[in-house]
Formats: structure tokens, C-alpha cells, sequence
């Protein structure tokens, strides 16, 4: 926040009756803020086999990541929902004496799946991990109207402003003019809440895990300058 004056290039009335004097601005930031609930999450989950054969790994994790997608399906998440995210392939070496001797393969197939029905969260684990899923990665709250949460977010950061510029032209003894003549909107990035989830290649999963949504901050900042 900054403000300064600037002082009258001339003191004639003929000129003040002609020209509209500025006596001065005022650079203020304002921020909004808005904590909602999430309405969907994003699930990273996958599937790794290893074996010395490049072909049967790769026949291996193919069956396994097919049976991961039909038990997603059976929980009512779409196709269109379940997508790769990563899948790669490279051999392992173990380490002997100084000496890197040659293992095998190991293929890893990544997916993305988005779930609208947050009640459902656990049993999505349960089902993948039943079905071959092995390895786990993030998981994240998100919202789907983030543009128009983040709108709303911009609103409070004009009023945030207004208010400040309107207090501190009290305290200084001017007269604030609103609205203000420039308006900058600052970056900010909205931050999903993101957890770790990991388990062993062989855990079972015997019930579904009790995931708990969490809230999610969406800020907005700007720049505004007014004029007194």
C-alpha cells in the first residue's frame, strides 16, 4: 500500500478553471478469500508387475489394470473418468559388489480417476486394491466451479481495497474517489488439499478406508489505484 501527492504544476485560476487538478493517488491490495467444500476428488492409483521377461510383465499388468478398470466401473465411475496418467517400462538392476546385474523389468501403469461421489472415495481404494491396484499416490480435493468461486473471491478483494483506501483517506484527511482508476489483478494459484496415500504391493484392503473431504481456501489479490 503506498500513496502520494502531486504537487499543482501552477497556481493561476484561469488554469484551475480548465484543467481538472489531480491532487494525488493512493496504490492499495486488496485480498478476498473463500473457504468451500470440495465436490469431487482426484485419485492417483496403479499398477506395477515385474518380471524377466518384458512381454509377460507387460501381459501381467495388462490384465491387472484391466481388472482395476472394470471394478471401477462397477462402482459407477465412468470410463471417460479413468485415465492413464503415466505408463512406463524399464529394466531393474540389483547391485553386487560394485556390479550391476541385470533383474528383470518393471512396468507401471498410473491412472487418474475422478469421483464425483465423495461417500465413495474409500470404496474406490478398496475396489482397486482388491482388483490389482499396487501402488498409490495422491489423493485431492477439488471443486468443479472454480472459476466461479474464484469470481466471487475477486469481489471481496474490490471491497477488501475499497475499504482500506476509504479508512486511510480518513486518517489523512482527503476525500476518496471511487471507483478507482486502475485495477491489477495479482497471480495466485488455487491450491487443492492433497493427501499422501500409500500401502505395501501386497496389502488387502479389508474394508473401505474412512477419507474424510477436506475444505478448500480460493484467494484472490489485487492492486487498485485510487484517486483523492
Amino acid at each position: 500500500m503506498s500513496y502520494f501527492q502531486t504537487p499543482f504544476p501552477y497556481n493561476s485560476n484561469s488554469y484551475l478553471r480548465t484543467v481538472r487538478q489531480v491532487q494525488g493517488k493512493m496504490i492499495i491490495e486488496g485480498n478476498g478469500r473463500l473457504t468451500v467444500m470440495p465436490d469431487q476428488a482426484i485419485i492417483n492409483i496403479g499398477v506395477m508387475t515385474e518380471n524377466n521377461n518384458v512381454e509377460i510383465a507387460q501381459n501381467e499388468n495388462s490384465k491387472q489394470s484391466n481388472q482395476v478398470i472394470e471394478a471401477l466401473q462397477q462402482l459407477g465411475i465412468s470410463s471417460h473418468d479413468i485415465q492413464t496418467l503415466s505408463y512406463t517400462i524399464h529394466p531393474i538392476y540389483d547391485f553386487v559388489e560394485g556390479k550391476s546385474i541385470f533383474k528383470g523389468y518393471q512396468v507401471q501403469h498410473v491412472f487418474e480417476i475422478t469421483v464425483f461421489d465423495l461417500q465413495k472415495v474409500g470404496e474406490v481404494y478398496e475396489a482397486a486394491v482388491s482388483a490389482g491396484a499396487n501402488m498409490a499416490g495422491s489423493l485431492r480435493f477439488e471443486v468443479s466451479n472454480k472459476d466461479g468461486y474464484y469470481q466471487e473471491a475477486l469481489q471481496l478483494a474490490m471491497k477488501n481495497a475499497t475499504e482500506k483506501a476509504m479508512k486511510l483517506g480518513q486518517q489523512i484527511g482527503v476525500t476518496i474517489h471511487v471507483p478507482p482508476t486502475k485495477i491489477t489483478e495479482e497471480s495466485v494459484s488455487i491450491a487443492p488439499k492433497e493427501l499422501s496415500i500409500s500401502f505395501a504391493t501386497e496389502t488387502s484392503l479389508q474394508a473401505s478406508p474412512p477419507i474424510q473431504k477436506r475444505e478448500i481456501e480460493i484467494e484472490a489479490k489485487i492492486s487498485a489505484v485510487f484517486q483523492y
